[in-house]
């Protein structure tokens, strides 16, 4: 059941594109072009509990927060720019959706592992749109220390879209059960985490780890993008087991796509995050450096460091879970994830 607020507003052109990709010619089924009304209409919520409502209501996600990046030009050349952003916009929504579809016919046990930042909720509505989000498992990993907002608006979009999330957590503890027995021992009395390599293990890794040997995943769908930084530049969308299907992908353009589709977003990103994560490592980001390279990261994992002293860019995840390098490979220093033929 999607709510009569998840229009897809679309008008009555039509465009069909050609790609190549990876050596391979992908004939792309035509899309509709976007609508010119972007506007978010408010939201319902009813459904929800009164925990969750009053955790969303003080936040309009009408796109009013969001910082606007490219300069249009005047006139003609607004006029212009624009049109070439629509066309561009259509064709990378129409490669997302092929892709999605594609890698639910090849693959036999699909999941979606799912934070709900920008990116995340693309992904999750482009499944939504190709008509295969019930064949694929969603996965979210509940680390214990999130914003509560990010649960509320879990909530929100499995109401949304109708589909349930499979919700992972640090084995065998309860939220009450890991402040009581780990958390003064993963934070300082100032809630510093202090432990960031056990806490990872214990509250990321083994949990998405134990996820993907249930669902014996032979596709996990993320969204991983180039311009994340350093450590992701050189992703390709199809990367054996992975699927990054917005490899290519701009923090711009996800916020194009959602403003477009008017797609649900989290609230959070309405009082100035530009992504979310863990409450005690995540901080707003100035609006001028969210679309920049590495900007929309730039507020995560701050103050953390790596066992070798450097500054920490990754949660662990997907360094340490790597399905593609133990099968090629056979390496043991990944996370010990099988997965089946």
């Amino acid at each position: 059941g999607i709510s009569p607020l998840h229009r897809r507003c679309f008008g009555p052109e039509r465009f069909s594109f050609v790609f190549r990709c990876l050596s391979d010619t992908f004939f792309l089924t035509s899309a509709p072009a976007p609508s010119k009304h972007n506007i978010m209409g408010k939201r319902t919520i009813e459904a929800l509990s009164k925990e969750d409502q009053a955790l969303l209501a003080p936040y309009p996600r009408d796109f009013e927060a969001i910082p606007k990046a490219t300069n249009y030009g005047k006139g003609k050349d607004e006029e212009l720019n624009k049109k070439l952003e629509d066309d561009r916009l259509t064709f990378q929504q129409t490669a997302l959706i092929n892709s999605l579809k594609q890698a639910v016919a090849m693959r036999q046990r699909p999941i979606f592992t799912i934070a709900l930042i920008a990116g995340d909720c693309v992904i999750l509505d482009a499944l939504h749109k190709a008509g295969v989000l019930n064949q694929v498992k969603v996965i979210f990993v509940d680390t214990y220390t999130l914003f509560p907002e990010t649960l509320a608006f879990l909530h929100e979009v499995e109401n949304h879209y109708g589909f349930k999330a499979e919700v992972y957590h640090a084995k065998g503890l309860t939220q009450a059960e890991y402040d009581t027995k780990f958390r003064p021992t993963h934070f300082d009395e100032k809630g510093r985490l202090v432990k960031v390599e056990e806490y990872d293990q214990m509250c990321k890794v083994e949990p998405l780890g134990r996820a993907m040997e249930e669902a014996n995943t032979d596709c996990w769908i993320n969204g991983r993008r180039r311009d994340h930084g350093a450590d992701r530049a050189m992703l390709s969308v199809w990367e054996g087991v992975k699927l990054n299907p917005l490899a290519f992908w701009s923090f711009e353009d996800c916020w194009l796509y959602l403003q477009r589709n008017n797609v649900p977003y989290h609230p959070l990103h309405d009082a100035g995050y530009a992504s979310l994560g863990d409450k005690h490592s995540t901080v707003k980001v100035a609006l001028t450096k969210w679309m920049k390279y590495e900007g929309e990261r730039s507020g995560r994992f701050v103050g953390l460091k790596n066992s070798d002293g450097s500054a920490k860019t990754e949660c662990g995840i997907h360094n340490r879970l790597n399905p593609n390098k133990k099968q090629k490979t056979g390496d043991s220093s990944a996370t010990a994830v099988e997965v089946k033929n």
